[in-house]
Order: C-alpha cells, then sequence, then structure tokens
C-alpha cells in the first residue's frame, strides 16, 4: 500500500461519530461493495454509517448492505466525517455539495489515474484493480472478516477486473479473492448475477449497440447510443454496462469506444488492452484507468462523437 493503513482508519475512526459514505454517480459494483464494505466494517467497529447512493442496478442487490443507505433528504443526515469512494475527482461524487460544506473532516479512498486528491485525507493507490481491493487492505488489519464484509468485496473486485480477466489483476487480488471466498460466500452466484446475467431491457439496449456498432481501419471500433434509443427500449443508463468491455473482444480492436447520449452531454467508455486510453479521457476532462477510461463533455452528440474519433484515430495512426 502507498499510505498506512493505521493512519488511514485512524482518520475515519476517529474524528467523529456521525459517519457518510458516498460514491460517483452511476455506481457500479465496485462503487456499491466498497461502499457496504466499509460500512459493514464500521458497524463492527461500533459505529452506524450511512451510505449516499445514486441509483445502481438491482442485479447489483444479490449481496447484502443497502440496509446502510440513507433513504431520506441527504440535507438533514447529521455529519462529523464523509468518505468518498472510487471517485477520481470532486465532480465524480454523488453527494450534495452540502454534505462536503458540513462535514468536519473528509476522506477519499480510490484507485484511479489523476485523482485529484480532493478531501482533507487522500488514500489513493492507482497499483490497485478495484477500491474493494483497497478497502479490504485497509480494514483487514482493524475488522474481523465475516460472510458480509466478504460477499460485497468480492462482487466489487469480480466485477472491476471483469471477472479476474483483465490485466490490472495482481497475485495479490487472487490471493484476496480466495481468502474471502474461505468465508462461504457464493462467489459463482454473484459472478453470474453481477458480470453475465443480462435483463431483458439490457439485452435490448445491448442489441441497439451492436446494430451501431462499426470497426474503422485504424482498429477503433466504436459504437453509439442516443436518447431515443434509450428511451425505446426503457434502458436506464444503468443498464449499458459491458458495452464496451464487449467491443473489446472483437478481433482486430485495439481501441474500444463506447458513446452514449445525455442531455446536452456525450458520454463516451474507452477499453483498450495496448494502448494508454486515460490520456485520451483527460483531453475531455475525463480520467479513470491506462485501459479503461471514460469522459463526458458538453457537446452536441454527432459532433462529440466525431470529435472524440478525430483524437483516437490520430492516436493510432501515428
Amino acid at each position: 500500500m502507498p499510505f498506512s493503513t493505521k493512519e488511514a482508519w485512524n482518520n475515519i475512526t476517529k474524528n467523529g461519530e456521525n459517519i457518510v459514505i458516498a460514491t460517483h454517480y452511476g455506481p457500479d459494483g465496485d462503487a456499491v461493495g466498497s461502499c457496504f464494505a466499509l460500512a459493514f466494517a464500521l458497524k463492527v467497529a461500533g459505529f452506524s454509517p450511512k451510505v449516499v447512493l445514486d441509483d445502481y442496478n438491482e442485479k447489483l442487490n444479490i449481496v447484502d448492505g443497502s440496509e446502510f443507505i440513507f433513504k431520506g433528504d441527504p440535507r438533514e443526515i447529521p455529519i462529523d466525517l464523509l468518505i468518498c469512494l472510487d471517485c477520481g475527482d470532486f465532480a465524480r461524487v454523488a453527494a450534495p455539495g452540502d454534505l462536503f460544506a458540513r462535514a468536519t473532516t473528509t476522506v477519499n479512498i480510490d484507485h484511479h489515474m489523476g485523482n485529484g486528491n480532493f478531501a482533507t485525507h487522500n488514500y489513493v493507490d492507482v497499483t490497485s484493480p478495484s477500491t474493494c481491493q483497497i478497502i479490504f487492505e485497509l480494514i483487514n488489519p482493524f475488522v474481523p472478516l465475516n460472510k458480509c464484509i466478504a460477499a460485497v468485496l468480492y462482487m466489487g473486485m469480480a466485477t472491476d477486473t471483469g471477472g479476474f480477466r483483465y490485466s490490472s489483476t495482481t497475485q495479490k487480488t487472487m490471493e484476496i479473492a480466495g481468502r474471502l471466498m474461505t468465508m462461504g460466500i457464493d462467489f459463482t452466484t454473484i459472478q453470474q448475477q453481477t458480470i453475465y446475467t443480462r435483463s431483458r431491457v439490457e439485452n435490448a439496449i445491448f442489441s441497439k449497440a451492436l446494430q451501431n456498432l462499426v470497426h474503422m481501419p485504424s482498429g477503433l471500433t466504436y459504437t453509439t447510443i442516443n436518447q431515443a434509443e434509450m428511451a425505446e427500449t426503457g434502458a436506464e443508463y444503468s443498464d449499458l454496462e459491458g458495452i464496451a468491455e464487449h467491443m473489446l473482444n472483437i478481433q482486430g480492436t485495439k481501441i474500444a469506444a463506447f458513446f452514449n447520449e445525455r442531455p446536452i452531454r456525450t458520454k463516451v467508455s474507452f477499453r483498450s488492452k495496448d494502448f494508454v486510453v486515460n490520456e485520451i479521457a483527460q483531453q475531455f476532462g475525463g480520467g479513470g484507468h491506462k485501459y479503461a477510461a471514460a469522459a463526458s463533455f458538453e457537446s452536441d452528440f454527432e459532433e462529440g462523437v466525431a470529435k472524440v474519433i478525430k483524437v483516437v484515430e490520430n492516436k493510432l495512426n501515428v
């Protein structure tokens, strides 16, 4: 770890009783898993943490932890400490600004490149493939592992490594996963449900993405989903996961780009095996990992797609 777990744990447990945990907009398995895992650990340590979460895909409810989610108006939450997990920068935190303003102390725990270090205390490990792996290493010396903690950590680690397939997966990742499995979790069902199972709506929007797919001679494979297609299929943003990863499996693909139209914005997700796509994402105000990154920027959708394609093509044709 690039930081002291004792220091991090002390800053989490010695800065007030009222602890709130938050993550990024459109939380994925790693975001949800890390929030729930830290909440479970703090409960074991004698706290009553509250989690503020944006809407997420219901298939992540295969694990426990939703009981920590605060259902009311976040402005009414008593707060001493705000912990932000899996957020590369302040703008991505799905917590009302009021929480930041009212928190006496803030903690930022993340694994994304280019993290903005926006909190009072920042614990960032860009070598880690998931925030859940960081949370395991952080809490392991201080809190006994139980089945609930193991299940949510395994879910987050599995989803952020594509079922332990991505190159970011390390020997340590597999050792930790093995340790979590010893707690008797249903790891096969967790992977099947969160990574491979698709709802009818997810299949419908996935089909649209395949119909729109374009493969360029340069090795760029991309597809688009606009707002009309989202409305036609009844899809939510949480139903779009896995599309960029799928394109990376197409023969001849060097960089995969998935474009999704948002209100007055263009959202793009990049995946690659050999090209550093984080550098491309940064040009459009985004970031992420070397081989998995994303950006969201204000533009007309067609114009936004064209701008990104031009940058990617230039990179591939050097």
